[in-house]
Parts: structure tokens; C-alpha cells; sequence
């Protein structure tokens, strides 16, 4: 009996080895056989499914807690158990599968589910709190797009379902229609009022034809543009829809059928339902914004200077009352400028954007479009003062222009009616080269407080607008510049200046005079301006473990510090302890300073899935918008090469720190504190060091480049 038993558990323990292993040989088989039998009847079947009972449970490689931990899994996520081992402790292990990823987890943190998704009403109604949700084939992002669903809209919910992700779907009857929606639809904390250009754009029905907007559109393998080009269409080529797919970040793409042989994906924003305009505009402002859509409200994509030409594909009316055109650079980007900045015909006009001129004549009238059709909106006084803001040739061939009368008023003014208007004088006065600190500086005297523009040209040139009535040149050699130059216009001026090889600038626009810093390429001997965003009484951010986000930017603000000045660069900081300061005393501390770029450190946030990096800029109102574009896009990748995080892009957004600031600035947000992955990323160390690493490259790359 006793050779009986002893080969039972012998058997047992080709099916359960740590077990027998842990038994002293002084014990009995009988009880080693109810040991067994105990703990087989306890566990989870293989094939079936289970629950994850509490948050933030480690899944490891092996069946004990010294196995390294390949992610962590949130409470109520399904798993599929494939697996069960009993280790040398005495303790049960499930491996699991979730999603592609397999891995083992201790049995306390597992329980039977009878079903993979939670227990559905028998019918709901749900508010949709989205200003735009979609309505997919399945329960996960990746399905194509069947539908929307619109804010306060009642749905009918029949089923619900958590993916592998732990993600909530919903599944909506619309009578004729069925379809999957994402949990945060209706979820009023998790949809405040989108900013302006986030909206989800309406896509072309399936088995309907769109337009290339584009002359050389690229049609790839995939829906992203790592995905080869396949073939490229032509602008207005006609294509067929055959589906859709919108990636999490609300990008769109179309699947469309060039011909029965091919098919391929292009981005939704570069195709449209009517064919493109095909009309040739010229810019007509000095330095034009290009956006990213219809109004003022979008943010900056790109600049041209006066007289590019831009290829008008359609055209829209703006928010503003004024028509937009969608135009194709010469870099095949497309973006939106308005009709205020555009001339079917390249002129050369005298009335420079920006200009200030005092009316000579009575009796003027401003009108409220470019035609003697509209409305008289003011009648302009004799002696008072305009500024120009754009220039248009109407359908009768009359050239009119925009302009901002004394009083506010904005409209237009037939060029007939200008030709008594007297232009205020915009003098650069008395140049004088100066070394201060170890710096060269260029400085012109202002003779009275006006705007100056400049925009950065090829070959090192730096051209210098805003309806320049005198300038003075310097006399004698200056080191770093090899010349400069004025240019004519009608009555107004530019100024040119050429640096020599190696060298670049910081340039500041005082009330009484205008300051070029000339310095070499390189981030040694310049002085960065980094502000650990929030402190004090005002904590930022708070993230899902109570990582606070003033904590975590002054890390990264110190560790900055210490990696720029490897280079040979000065940091000053505003702040370098836990102290709280007013976003006016931040930008006094940077415009008060003899500082060449500003960096303000912040962690972002919104909600649990929100991932990535941003840099923000402004270039509508800090004079140094155009260098302060150029170094958010240096820094930006590289802080994303040394992260490896989500590229969220380089945007422009007014905030406080870069409206009001007279340097080169930009505010990065590391990562999203409201992900719990990303809050462990911004409470290590080693990520802040990476981060530090990144943006001090994107300062060395900026500095090397004019």
C-alpha cells in the first residue's frame, strides 16, 4: 500500500515539482496527496477567464516575487489564465494573458470571472457629455469609425465591455445602427470645452469621392506616415473613400482606391469633397502667419514674408467675418491665411503692414469690406492716425486696404482715398557698438516707441520691417557682422544685416531703442533663464499618488541647471527652492536679465490615458516669436529622443510666461502627472535627467544654427 502511494505522488509531482520538493521526507504521503488535492481544487481553470482584484498589481516574468515586473494591471482588468504553478514557498501563481502580453501573478490578486465584461444594464440611457465622440465596430480605438455621437445627445446603452486595455466601452443601439463608444463620452469630468482647432472634423461618407488638395499627395501602406508611400496623387486627382480610421489623438485618415489595383491611406485634412481652387496668391504683409485653420484662434504653423507666392486650393469664411484661404507652400504644407494678407497680383505697395499714417483729408470712409458695396462703418477724421493692416485687389480690380482707424474701428479704404496720407515717422537712430559682460552689442536709438519685425533670411541675414521711415548705419568693422544694409520700398525702409559665419543673435526691442546681442554659435558663455513652473502655496498638478507637480519641475529645474552649465552657459533660476511666485515676477526676472532664451519647466495634465511631451510658444505677441518657434522645435526633439515619449508637437498657445516674455520662450510640459505610468516616470530621477539632457541638446542645436 505503502509502494502504492509513493508512486502516486510520484506521478503528482511530474504535474506539481515544488510542491513535493518543499515536503521534508519525514512527511507522509497521504498528507502531501491532500495537500495536492486541496490546492487543485481551488484553482482557476486554464482557458477561463479572471478578475484583477486591486490596483497597481505587479505581473512578473517568473512565478516569484524575485522575477523582474513587466507592467502592472489596474483593479476589475480581464485576464485569460493559461497557466497555474505552486512555488518552492508553498505559494499559487496564475500565468496570464492580457492582451499580446503574457506573464504570472500571485493567486491573491486574482479571481474567477464568469464573464470578460462587466454587467450591463438590460437597456440604459446615457448623456453624452463630448462635444464629438465616434461610434466604432468594436470595442477598442483601432475598429473604423461607423458614426458620432453629439454633447447632450440621449443614447440607448444595450451592452457594456472592458477591453484587454481595462478600457470601458459602451455598446449604443441607434435603431438601425449599432455601434461601440468609449466610456469617457460620457464622462462630464473628463470633457471640458475644447480649444479651438481640436474639434473632430465630419469624414467623407464611405463610397464617396474626394479631391487631393495637393500636387504630389503621398498614398501609403498605412494610416501613418511611417508607412511607405505607395503612390502619389496629383492635385484634384479624384480618389474613392473605402474607409476611415482615427487614431486616439483625433488625427484622421482615409483608405482610398486609386484604381481597382491600388489603395492606400491619406490624412483626412489634405483631401475634400469639391476640387481645389487652384488660384495664385501673393502675401502682401511683411511677415504673414500661416495656421492651422480658419481663424486667428488656430495656432501658427508657418510664416511667409511679403511676395511669396501661395497656391490657393479652397477657401472658407472665417469666424472673423473675413474669407480664409487654404494655401500649398512651396514645402507642399497646407495651412490657412487670411484674405486681409493676400493679393492676387504681386505689387509692390508703399503701405507697409504695421505702418502708422495721419490722415491729410476729411470726409474719409472706412468701410466694413473691400468694396463700395458695403457699409460705411466710420467716416475718418482729418489729423488723426491709422494703422495699416493688410491689403486686397477686389473682383473690379480696385486695390483696397485694411486698416485700424484712432478709435478702434477696423475696415477698409479704397487706395483712391490715401493718397493724402501722411506717414508717421519710425526712425533707428545713432548705432553704436558697445562690449558689455564679454558681449558685442549693436544699438539703435528708437525716435519714438513703435514696433519693429524681423524675420531670419538664408545665407545668415537677418532683415529687419515695420515701416522704417530713416535708419542710420554704423560705421567702422563690427565683429561677427560682415555688413548692413537698408533697403527702399516707397517711402518706407528695411534693414538688412549679414553675420559672418558662426555667429547668430539675441535680439531685444525696447520703448527707446533696439538692442542686437552678436554671438558665436555654440550654448558656452549664454544665459538661460529656467523657471521651475508653480511652488509654494500653489502645487501644480497633483498626480494619482499625490506627486505634486512643483516638486517634480524643480527637480528637473536643478537638474537642467547642472547639465547646462557642463557647456559653459550661465542658468539663472527663478526660482530654487519650494517658494511661490506670480507669473508677472517670473517674466520680470527673464526681461530684466541680459538672458538669451527662456525655458519655463512644467508636467502636464488631464486624464488617466493622456500621455506624452509638448512645447508651447507664442509668436502673435512676444516680439521673439519667430526664434522662440525655432528653439521650441529644437528642444522639442530633442527632449522626445532622450524620453522616448509621445511627440504631442510644438504649439503656439498664449501663455502668461511666453506672452509677456521679451526673449527667445518656451514652456515644455515633461509628461502627463495625471497617468499613473507617466507620474512614476516624473517621480524617478533618471527620467528627470533625461529630460534635463534633451532640452539642454535642444539649446546647444538652437545656438548652432542661425
Amino acid at each position: 500500500m505503502k509502494k502504492l502511494i509513493a508512486s502516486s505522488v510520484l506521478a503528482t509531482a511530474a504535474l506539481f515539482p515544488a510542491i513535493v520538493q518543499a515536503e521534508s521526507l519525514d512527511t507522509p504521503a497521504s498528507t502531501v496527496v491532500d495537500q495536492l488535492k486541496q490546492t487543485n481544487s481551488s484553482l482557476i481553470q486554464t482557458g477561463k477567464n479572471a478578475l484583477i482584484t486591486e490596483n497597481n498589481v505587479n505581473v512578473r516574468k517568473g512565478a516569484t516575487t524575485s522575477y523582474q515586473v513587466v507592467t502592472k494591471l489596474s483593479k476589475d482588468t480581464v485576464v485569460k489564465v493559461i497557466d497555474s504553478f505552486t512555488n518552492s514557498t508553498g505559494e499559487l501563481w496564475y500565468r496570464i494573458e492580457v492582451g499580446t502580453l503574457k506573464g504570472w501573478v500571485i493567486q491573491d490578486y486574482v479571481a474567477p470571472s464568469n464573464d470578460e465584461k462587466p454587467a450591463p444594464p438590460s437597456t440604459e440611457v446615457k448623456t453624452v457629455y463630448a462635444a464629438k465622440a465616434p461610434v466604432r465596430k468594436g470595442a477598442t480605438s483601432s475598429y473604423s469609425i461607423v458614426s458620432y455621437v453629439y454633447q447632450n445627445q440621449k443614447v440607448t446603452i444595450i451592452d457594456t465591455f472592458k477591453n484587454a486595455a481595462g478600457e470601458t466601452w459602451y455598446r449604443a443601439d441607434f435603431g438601425s445602427l449599432k455601434g461601440w463608444i468609449h466610456a469617457d463620452a460620457f464622462d462630464s469630468t473628463a470633457n471640458p470645452p475644447s480649444p479651438p482647432g481640436s474639434e473632430i472634423t465630419d469624414l467623407p461618407d464611405i463610397g464617396s469621392y474626394v479631391y487631393s488638395g495637393q500636387n504630389g499627395l503621398d498614398v501609403r501602406k498605412g494610416a501613418t506616415t511611417s508607412y511607405a508611400s505607395v503612390y502619389k496623387l496629383s492635385l484634384n486627382q479624384k480618389v474613392k473613400v473605402i474607409d476611415h480610421f482615427t487614431h486616439a489623438d483625433g488625427t484622421a485618415w482615409l483608405r482610398v482606391e486609386v484604381n481597382a489595383s491600388l489603395k492606400g491611406w491619406v490624412p483626412a485634412d489634405t483631401v475634400s469633397t469639391s476640387e481645389s481652387l487652384n488660384l495664385d496668391l501673393y502675401v502682401t504683409a511683411d511677415v504673414a502667419n500661416l495656421r492651422g485653420g480658419p481663424s486667428t484662434s488656430y495656432p501658427v504653423m508657418d510664416q511667409a514674408t511679403k511676395g511669396t507666392l501661395l497656391k490657393a486650393v479652397k477657401s472658407e469664411k472665417g469666424s472673423d467675418g473675413h474669407l480664409w484661404y487654404q494655401v500649398l507652400t512651396s514645402s507642399n504644407q497646407l495651412v490657412w491665411i487670411s484674405e486681409t494678407i493676400v493679393s492676387t497680383q504681386s505689387t509692390s505697395n508703399s503701405y507697409a503692414v504695421g505702418s502708422k499714417y495721419i490722415v491729410g483729408a476729411a470726409n474719409i470712409n472706412l468701410r466694413s469690406g473691400a468694396s463700395t458695396q458695403y457699409k460705411v462703418a466710420e467716416v475718418l477724421k482729418k489729423g488723426t492716425t491709422i494703422t495699416i493692416l493688410g491689403e486686397f485687389k477686389n473682383s473690379l480690380g480696385q486695390q483696397w486696404f485694411n486698416i485700424q482707424s484712432s478709435s478702434g474701428k477696423k475696415g477698409w479704404v479704397i487706395s483712391s482715398d490715401m493718397t493724402s496720407f501722411q506717414l508717421v515717422s519710425k526712425k533707428l537712430l545713432s548705432p553704436t557698438v558697445t562690449t558689455s559682460g564679454g558681449d558685442q552689442y549693436l544699438t539703435w536709438k528708437k525716435a519714438s516707441n513703435f514696433t519693429i519685425s524681423y524675420t531670419t533670411l538664408s545665407s545668415n541675414r537677418l532683415k529687419l520691417t515695420g515701416g522704417l521711415t530713416d535708419v542710420e548705419l554704423p560705421t567702422g568693422k563690427i565683429p561677427g557682422i560682415q555688413s548692413v544694409e537698408t533697403f527702399a520700398s516707397g517711402a518706407e525702409k528695411s534693414v538688412v544685416i549679414t553675420f559672418e559665419p558662426g555667429y547668430t543673435f539675441t535680439m531685444r526691442n525696447y520703448s527707446d531703442k533696439l538692442s542686437i546681442k552678436i554671438v558665436p554659435f555654440g550654448l558656452k558663455g549664454k544665459t538661460i533663464i529656467v523657471d521651475a513652473g508653480h511652488g509654494g502655496k500653489d502645487p501644480g498638478a497633483v498626480g494619482p499618488s499625490g506627486l505634486k507637480e512643483k516638486d517634480v519641475v524643480l527637480a528637473t529645474a536643478l537638474a537642467l541647471k547642472e547639465e547646462i552649465e557642463k557647456f559653459g552657459a550661465t542658468v539663472i533660476l527663478t526660482r530654487s527652492t519650494d517658494v511661490f511666485l506670480e507669473l508677472s515676477e517670473r517674466t520680470a526676472i527673464s526681461n530684466k536679465s541680459n538672458g538669451d532664451a527662456f525655458i519655463s519647466v512644467h508636467a502636464d495634465s488631464f486624464s488617466a490615458t493622456s500621455n506624452g511631451s509638448t512645447t508651447y510658444y507664442t509668436s502673435s505677441v512676444n516680439f521673439n516669436g519667430p526664434r522662440s518657434k525655432t528653439l521650441g522645435t529644437a528642444v522639442q526633439k530633442n527632449m522626445i529622443s532622450s524620453l522616448s515619449t509621445y511627440n504631442r508637437g510644438v504649439l503656439e498657445k498664449n501663455l502668461h510666461v511666453n506672452r509677456m516674455n521679451e526673449l527667445p520662450s518656451i514652456l515644455v510640459e515633461l509628461a502627463f502627472i495625471s497617468n499613473p505610468n507617466e507620474e512614476k516616470l516624473l517621480n524617478s530621477s533618471d527620467f528627470r535627467k533625461k529630460a534635463a539632457v534633451g532640452i539642454t541638446k535642444g539649446l546647444e542645436e538652437y545656438f548652432n544654427n542661425f
